[in-house]
């Protein structure tokens, strides 16, 4: 059985610019041996999904979910035909303890909001993914919030994480919410601090620049399965997010 140090997990590992934290991408049908941690951590998963066999019970774990393993816990992951990507921080010493649960609004915000300055690498900024990662660590440690109603927004979550690329209206939004656009507009602002669309165009750059730092293929070809018009609208909303282009952005990952 393997024994991952601090900071260690399967997978591809892609690091930030402040220890503790990192992004893991999961090959799709992969399997994970039985392993154990030598730290506590916890795993969000952002999307795809995993079959965890631990010590007591199975359990299918999907996107939105935070997961907290205790030191020395043993496990093994099956993943399924999407693969998974997950948000992986290493809690050390933290004060709070956090608790395993479905991720509300707010905390899957901050959870992307952090996995964005993690793929930017050493154009991240460390004090957010301290702050951002400390934050998490804290609203997972307090009681669910979930007396307020606000199933709509999380549908609407899941929807823009499984298919960031998509060409989403908020008429469509507002459907799968069940509420009145304008309603969903304002209470998705409220709840997760962002727009909509902005939180749709971080979510669209994070997994772009994974791709880039993994793939071979034409940019043309990306910017197309990321949803963009265009290889130079592409670069346009790239170069705001990393401060390289995109062709820049993968000769420095390699």
């Amino acid at each position: 059985m393997a024994m991952l140090d601090y900071g260690e997990t399967f997978g591809t590992v892609i690091t930030g610019p402040a220890s503790g934290a990192t992004l893991s991408l999961h090959a799709p049908d992969g399997r994970l041996p039985a392993h154990e941690h030598a730290g506590a951590y916890v795993c969000v998963v952002l999307s795809g999904g995993f079959l965890e066999t631990g010590r007591r019970a199975d359990a299918e774990r999907r996107a939105g979910e935070a997961i907290v393993h205790p030191c020395g816990e043993r496990h093994a992951d099956a993943f399924g035909a999407q693969g998974a990507l997950c948000l992986n921080l290493h809690l050390g010493d933290a004060e709070a303890q956090p608790q395993s649960r479905r991720a509300e609004p707010e905390l899957i915000s901050a959870v992307h909001r952090l996995a964005a300055e993690i793929a930017r690498g050493g154009k991240g900024d460390r004090l957010d993914v301290q702050a951002l990662s400390a934050e998490i660590v804290d609203r997972l440690a307090r009681p669910d919030p979930r007396g307020a109603a606000c199933g709509g927004v999380e549908r609407v979550l899941a929807a823009l994480d499984e298919a960031p690329a998509h060409d989403w209206s908020l008429s469509a939004l507002a459907e799968i919410a069940g509420r009145h656009p304008t309603h969903l507009a304002r209470a998705f602002r409220r709840r997760t601090g962002m727009t909509l669309g902005a939180y749709r165009r971080r979510r669209r750059l994070t997994a772009l620049s994974l791709d880039l730092r993994l793939g071979r293929g034409p940019l043309a070809d990306l910017a197309l399965e990321h949803g963009y018009a265009d290889q130079a609208h592409m670069s346009r909303e790239f170069r705001g997010f990393a401060g390289l282009s995109p062709a820049a952005w993968r000769r420095q990952a390699r």
